[in-house]
């Protein structure tokens, strides 16, 4: 590539050439919709009406525009920019509506919106911006026609057909009302706040001859309008190869990440990644994708259409846990909510590519069984991203080998713990659980408490009113009951382990946990009407002593319903 392919220059202008014919803003379809909201129409109005009334003869910066341009081209396609390039042209339009018709104040304010026909120099009449394909008409006869009150005495339900023309109706409205309350149809004092736009407010117009480059500039630049994230950047790059098609394609795309959440839909690339990738990312996501992952696809259509509409579905079945069978739905789905309490993400991507394969109801509960039990054990013994991130790489590569080879799907082995990998969680399992940091710890005895109620109990784990408290104290008074049942030893070998450690709902004054053991169970671990919320406390609750043969036989029965659950024997 040529350092021609990166040259970039930046140049801050005036209002009176960033609206003229030096440049002609086009938003690609490929683009988002206009979405700045009446808030921000307001907040931009009332900062330039401030400094305004400032008469200072300082410039006013109303930030950056970052366009792909070609020299001696007025054609500037927006990449970063175009909710306030937008909104600027409707409050020109909304000033020029306020000046007689026909008078030459007018015509002056309307030539920031469109360029006046030419003749003689054989220059067109044409707007200076063309919105998106589906707001674009919409846009030119109301706002650059300057036709405003066809469009606030219309019907909003009926003249406007998206979102983004919703919000420029309404912002219209919000810009009549503050300049009518402001100036109060003063035609002098309008005209002279015009002229301090065009002449006293600049705009700063990074451009660069190409996309790669504009969105480099991009990534590093803030800006006072709704930040592109990445999955912005890509639609722009995968939808605007596209020959054809690219309004039906752009409308897939939009549809995709309207019904996945606009945040969660840029997560997906991520785990998209991932998938193709298999191995820690050695640059940014985007870079990677863009360089190492789309270039191999044959068809960015085929792959909107298929990998990309399933990949966003079966991410949103995790995420909301909703997986549909007519025998597992409810395992499954159990097996999803502990999968999401974990703190990493590095198995949805194998989740959402074993989904894509189509799994058969019984293989669906065997991926999802073993894929849990594997995370509980990463995520309870603590391992690092790196571990992480190899572990699931190898099972994306094993079940696409097994996949192009044996084409057959199946649970990869490198699901599975290893001999080595149960003995460890044993260990960490029937050892001092209690000193696990307060999210792991919380997280294996709701886990504990969830298998022994059989499904029936609901939980939150992030519920700051969530405590694990110890039924045997931590200390032990030599003249009570505990002292009879306990000694040194044996308490230290059994106080922090799990039989001893119970949920509850709230934190109990901590004086009362070293109460006998009958007036700590009526007094610290019953819940509201004098019922526990959690089956393990419940269990405590009926039992008449807490000695260490009753814990020894306690820590059995539970040790023996995880190694089971988990598959650990």
């Amino acid at each position: 590539m040529s350092s021609q392919d990166y040259a970039i220059k930046g140049e801050a202008f005036k209002l009176s050439k960033v609206f003229s014919s030096d440049f002609q803003y086009l938003i690609p379809n490929y683009q988002r919709p206009y979405s700045w909201e009446v808030e921000n129409v307001e907040q931009l109005f009332d900062d330039l009406y401030e400094f305004f009334q400032r008469k200072t003869e300082e410039t006013y910066f109303l930030g950056s525009i970052v366009v792909i341009k070609q020299d001696g081209n007025p054609k500037s396609e927006i990449i970063d920019g175009q909710q306030r390039i937008t909104s600027l042209t409707i409050l020109f339009s909304v000033l020029a509506s306020f000046l007689t018709k026909g008078s030459q104040d007018r015509k002056d304010v309307e030539e920031c919106i469109k360029q006046p026909e030419v003749r003689l120099r054989n220059i067109p009449a044409e707007a200076r911006l063309i919105l998106r394909d589906r707001d674009h008409y919409f846009f030119r006869d109301y706002i650059q026609d300057v036709r405003l009150d066809d469009l606030i005495s219309s019907n909003i339900d009926v003249v406007c057909k998206t979102d983004a023309q919703r919000n420029i109706y309404k912002n219209t409205a919000a810009l009549i009302k503050r300049i009518k309350n402001t100036f109060n149809n003063d035609e002098s004092a309008i005209f002279e706040f015009c002229q301090f736009l065009v002449e006293k407010c600049c705009v700063v117009i990074v451009s660069t001859p190409n996309k790669k480059s504009a969105f480099r500039i991009f990534s590093v630049m803030n800006n006072r309008g709704m930040n592109l994230l990445l999955s912005d950047i890509l639609k722009s790059d995968l939808i605007g190869s596209l020959n054809s098609k690219q309004y039906e394609y752009t409308d897939k795309w939009e549809s995709l990440e309207q019904d996945l959440g606009r945040s969660r839909f840029n997560e997906l690339f991520g785990h998209i990644r991932m998938i193709y990738i298999k191995e820690k990312a050695k640059e940014s996501v985007l870079e990677e994708l863009q360089e190492k992952v789309f270039p191999k696809i044959s068809s960015i259509s085929d792959f909107i259409d298929d990998e990309l509409t399933s990949y966003a579905d079966n991410f949103n079945i995790l995420k909301s846990r909703n997986y549909k069978t007519e025998k597992f739905s409810n395992e499954i789905n159990s097996y999803l909510f502990w999968l999401n309490k974990v703190n990493f993400s590095e198995w949805i991507p194998v989740a959402i590519r074993f989904l894509h394969a189509k799994p058969t109801e019984q293989l669906a509960y065997d991926f999802f069984k073993h894929l849990d039990c594997l995370t509980s054990y990463i995520y309870l013994s603590a391992k690092n991203i790196n571990d992480r991130i190899y572990r699931f790489g190898d099972i994306l590569k094993q079940l696409e080998n097994d996949l192009d080879y044996s084409k057959e799907l199946k649970v990869p082995n490198k699901l599975y713990l290893t001999d080595g990998e149960k003995q460890e969680f044993k260990l960490l399992l029937d050892g001092n659980v209690y000193q696990l940091v307060a999210p792991r710890r919380n997280y294996l005895i709701l886990r504990m408490d969830s298998m022994i109620s059989d499904g029936a109990a609901t939980y939150n784990l992030q519920k700051d009113s969530l405590t694990i408290e110890h039924v045997l104290p931590q200390t032990i008074k030599e003249d009570s009951q505990w002292s009879d049942w306990w000694d040194n030893e044996k308490h230290k070998l059994w106080v922090h382990r799990l039989a001893n450690l119970v949920p509850l709902n709230r934190r109990r004054n901590s004086s009362a946990s070293n109460l006998e053991f009958k007036d700590k169970k009526e007094k610290y671990f019953k819940g509201n009407n004098n019922v526990s919320s959690y089956a393990l406390t419940t269990q405590v609750l009926d039992t008449e002593e807490w000695t260490p043969d009753i814990v020894a036989q306690r820590q059995g029965t539970l040790l023996s319903r995880l190694y089971k659950e988990w598959e650990l024997i």
